[in-house]
């Protein structure tokens, strides 16, 4: 790879990182803009100019059946390292001091489903697999919270 496609490639990582985090950062300010200035489908979407009133409602109603969707996500932190928002020790403190959840298969009547519920911890693994974060931060985070880790393991 020449240095003008590496510089390409890097260029392209960090825009998409950074068009991630401003897609959300949109969607949690339609959401407020919405539940607390109480302005309408139409008011925000002439507004922001781009997305049509469907599509407002439709983000609206993501958010009003699970507004957990509303929280930030280890995901986003890794982003917003990526795209230049934040530097790498803030990316790992606050990824170090994560309250993970596990991914898991559900049971109905004590039988596993076909699925597969999906937790925090799979974006730092996700992140890792797309070499999001190095082997040393992939490492750091395993060793932190190896406990919940291998609990989460136990109840597979």
């Amino acid at each position: 790879m020449t240095i003008t496609d590496t510089r390409a490639k890097q260029d392209l990582i960090r825009t998409a990182a950074r068009s991630r985090v401003d897609d959300r950062e949109l969607n949690r300010a339609i959401y407020r803009a919405s539940q607390d200035a109480q302005l309408s489908q139409r008011q925000i979407s002439v507004i922001i100019g781009k997305p049509s009133q469907a599509t407002i409602q439709r983000i609206l109603a993501r958010f009003a059946e699970d507004p957990s969707l509303l929280d930030e996500t280890p995901a986003e932190v890794i982003d917003k390292r990526t795209a230049g928002l934040i530097d790498d020790d803030t990316m790992m403190d606050r990824l170090l001091n994560w309250k993970y959840t596990f991914g898991h298969v559900p049971h109905v009547d004590d039988v596993s489903t076909d699925a597969y519920s999906s937790g925090d911890w799979d974006d730092i693994e996700q992140a890792y697999y797309l070499d999001r974060l190095s082997n040393d931060e992939f490492a750091r985070l395993v060793e932190r919270h190896k406990t919940s880790l291998q609990r989460a393991a136990r109840t597979q």
